[in-house]
């Protein structure tokens, strides 16, 4: 994965659980079904704006094939003994063309909720963002996503909200360390 310029690694959840963080590849795009099936109707909601049973081929494709510079994703995976990979979460940022702003977006499957899992993966995110030239990370959350603003203000990432046709329009400059 040096092609990426981000190294896998391994880090520790606050529970003492451990998952590897590394980029997607588009060889996710069926741990992305397998993820998206093991979260609840909640959780999808939340994350994708609209119920869905099964994430469709297409959304699977788009979301797991990204250049690594403009796209670019990040997922926490795990392996039980005697189980494969599965993705518990994932972070991923969209470039804004022509600019340093880039929509990002998390989602990380119930059972590794509360876990420290989401700010771990917005913190790597927003480091490589910056190593790609992107200063400023916006994102659209729902009012009742309690727990997605929880983070955001628990990091001190709500620098701007505006709550606009129901929806939360959030953005912040990433930290310059």
């Amino acid at each position: 994965m040096a092609v990426t310029g981000f190294e896998p690694r391994t880090i520790e959840l606050t529970d003492g659980s451990k998952v590897l963080v590394r980029p997607i590849v588009p060889e996710d795009e069926p741990l992305l079904h397998e993820a998206v099936a093991a979260m609840s109707e909640r959780t999808v909601y939340f994350r994708f704006f609209s119920p869905m049973k099964r994430m469709s081929d297409a959304l699977a494709h788009r979301l797991a094939v990204v250049d690594y510079n403009d796209r670019f994703a990040l997922v926490a995976t795990t392996t039980r003994p005697a189980h494969r990979e599965r993705i518990v979460g994932v972070a991923r940022y969209d470039r804004v063309p022509n600019t340093q702003v880039a929509e990002t977006a998390v989602a990380v499957i119930d059972e590794y909720q509360r876990r420290g899992l989401g700010s771990a993966l917005l913190s790597i995110l927003g480091k490589v963002a910056r190593e790609h030239g992107i200063n400023t990370f916006t994102l659209i959350v729902l009012p009742e996503n309690q727990q997605m603003l929880g983070l955001l203000r628990k990091m001190g990432w709500i620098h701007r909200a505006k709550l606009t046709g129901g929806v939360y329009d959030i953005s912040f400059e990433l930290p310059s360390e």
